[in-house]
C-alpha cells in the first residue's frame, strides 16, 4: 500500500471552508479514482494546519493518480485560501 500526503495552512476561516470542500467535493472524488484504498483528511484548528492522507492499492495507482492530486491540490487552494504547505509519498510498512 501506498500514500500520497499534503500538508496544508491557513485561517480559521479558510480551514473551516478546507473542512467543508473535503467532506463536500474532495472525498467523493479520491475515492471513484483506481486503486483507491481510503482518505483521510485532518484538521488541527490549534495550529492553523490540516493534513489530506489518501491511500492507494499500489505505487502503480498512486503514480498514475498523480496528475489528479495536482489538478485536486490547485483547486483546493483556489476554493478555500489556505496554502499547501508540503507533500509526500509514503510507502505503507504497516497498519492496522
Amino acid at each position: 500500500m501506498f500514500a500520497r500526503m499534503s500538508t496544508w495552512s491557513g485561517s480559521a476561516e479558510a480551514l473551516q471552508k478546507w473542512a467543508g470542500n473535503a467532506a463536500d467535493e474532495v472525498m467523493g472524488f479520491v475515492q471513484s479514482l483506481p486503486g483507491n484504498a481510503g482518505a483521510l483528511f485532518l484538521v488541527d484548528r490549534d495550529s492553523g494546519t490540516a493534513l489530506t492522507l489518501t491511500l492507494w492499492d499500489s505505487a502503480d495507482a498512486a503514480h498514475a493518480t498523480d496528475q489528479f492530486a495536482e489538478q485536486s491540490r490547485a483547486a483546493t487552494v483556489a476554493a478555500t485560501g489556505t496554502e499547501l504547505v508540503a507533500r509526500g509519498s509514503y510507502e505503507v510498512v504497516a497498519s492496522s
